[in-house]
C-alpha cells in the first residue's frame, strides 16, 4: 500500500491541506482539474499542524485562513469559528413558494391531420 503523503495549496483565502497517496489523488480531492504541483501552487508539507489535522481523517480537505499560525480545520468547524468570532447568525435559506402551473395538455390528432399525413 503507498504511504500517505500530506499535500498543502493556497486556494482562495484559505491554506488548504489533504492527506492522500499521490498528488492525483490530492487534486481530485480539491476538485482541481489544473495541475498545481507543475504550476508550483501546491506541494508535499512536513508542517506539524497540517499533517496532524489533515491525517485525523485521509482525503478531508482541511484549511485555515492565509497567513495564520493556527489549526487547520474542517470545513463546517472553520464556517462556526467565523460565526462565533464575528458574532454573526448563520444564514438559512429563505423558502421561495413557486406557483406550480400544470403542463398544457398537447392537443390530439384529428382524423383530418391523420388523412393527411397518410396520402
Amino acid at each position: 500500500m503507498p504511504k500517505i503523503k500530506v499535500f498543502t495549496a493556497n486556494l482562495g483565502f484559505y491554506e488548504t491541506a489533504v492527506a492522500a497517496r499521490s498528488q492525483k489523488m490530492a487534486l481530485a480531492h480539491w476538485g482541481v482539474t489544473r495541475d498545481l504541483f507543475r504550476e508550483g501552487s501546491a506541494k508535499e508539507t512536513r508542517d506539524p499542524k497540517a499533517v496532524e489535522a489533515a491525517t485525523r481523517k485521509v482525503g478531508m480537505v482541511v484549511r485555515r485562513p492565509i497567513g495564520s499560525a493556527g489549526p487547520f480545520e474542517e470545513r463546517a468547524e472553520a464556517e462556526q469559528a467565523l460565526l462565533k468570532r464575528f458574532k454573526s447568525k448563520p444564514h438559512t435559506a429563505l423558502k421561495r413558494t413557486k406557483s406550480v402551473r400544470k403542463p398544457e395538455p398537447r392537443p390530439s390528432a384529428t382524423s383530418k391531420s391523420r388523412k393527411k399525413r397518410r396520402r
